[in-house]
């Protein structure tokens, strides 16, 4: 099959698309690297630098025709949207509904695309948020990606265009870029090893539900061989508490370091779950890495990383 993957060159962008190549796939990664990294592109990939928001990923799936599409390029600042929010909808909504039109004209057979838990539900009823809990997008960013489901919703029932929007909570993994917004773990991870002395907002009792990028990609892969349609959460359903996160951390850095306190940020959730029981029964998908391992894994990586810098 041929498979566009948009975002490619980004964090979990790039483990789609090198799961994909392991499946004997032909990948088209298309990012235009405001954020992602040449570097992150998997050896196999043919590489597209191409802005979403352009004519140019139109005469790119005119031409090539994809089987699939797998949708992850998106400006995913969540206060950068509240300070941009036109920019925000130019990439997150305008792109996405071309990339659904596109896909629409030229007879995709399937398309993905990636959204968000935490931020699409917002103060939760209960733990964990399932697919039917109220949606209560508090930011443009959140806004924009509900915005995205409900393009996907239409061109399924009016167009017949099969898609899944996977939902995802607190993704983490190795190649996490750790200088935007997201990401505690990449964050404070590269703070500590560089020096720096990462912050905590508020007292660090909030939670979330951090779900590896392997397992993301697998969740990616088993929405497109299932075709499955409609709304699917990708996430694991425990909360872990920012806490316990630095103490894990800490833990495989071999020693205490120093943090900062802070106030709590406005608006931010205290808790913040989802879970997969719908994903997991219509695909078999269950997590195949616990957070004690995964962040063992991505200690390791941040390490070796900086280590390899400085020599």
């Amino acid at each position: 099959m041929k498979v566009l993957v948009t975002g490619g060159a980004g964090f979990i962008g790039s483990y789609v698309a090198a799961a994909h190549l392991r499946a004997g796939h032909h990948v088209v990664v298309v990012d235009d690297l405001s954020s992602g990294r040449e570097e992150n592109i998997p050896e196999g990939a043919t590489f597209e630098r191409i802005d979403i928001t352009s004519d140019a990923l139109d005469a790119l799936m005119d031409r090539e025709r994809f089987d699939i599409v797998n949708h992850h390029a998106a400006h995913m600042e969540l206060r950068v949207s509240v300070e941009r929010p036109l920019h925000d909808a130019e990439v997150n909504l305008l792109g996405s509904l071309r990339l659904l039109e596109a896909s629409r004209r030229n007879a995709v057979q399937h398309v993905v695309l990636a959204s968000t838990g935490g931020a699409i539900y917002g103060e939760q009823d209960y733990y964990p948020a399932d697919e039917s809990h109220p949606v209560r997008p508090m930011s443009p960013y959140a806004i924009s990606k509900r915005s995205m489901e409900l393009y996907a919703d239409y061109y399924r029932s009016v167009h017949g265009l099969s898609s899944t929007v996977l939902r995802y909570t607190n993704v983490y993994g190795p190649r996490q870029n750790p200088y935007g917004e997201a990401g505690v773990i990449a964050i404070f991870l590269n703070k500590w090893l560089t020096g720096e002395v990462p912050v905590v907002n508020g007292d660090g009792t909030q939670t979330r539900d951090y779900v590896h990028a392997e397992d993301v990609a697998h969740a990616n892969m088993l929405a497109a061989t299932h075709r499955l349609q409609g709304i699917y959460n990708c996430s694991t359903g425990i909360e872990t508490s920012l806490n316990d996160l630095i103490a894990m951390l800490q833990a495989d850095l071999g020693s205490v370091r120093q943090l900062s306190h802070g106030p709590a940020k406005l608006g931010e959730l205290p808790r913040s779950s989802a879970t997969a029981a719908r994903l997991q029964a219509a695909t078999g998908w269950t997590p195949a890495y616990a957070l004690r391992d995964g962040i063992r894994q991505t200690t390791a990586w941040f390490v070796d990383r900086l280590t390899s810098n400085e020599t």
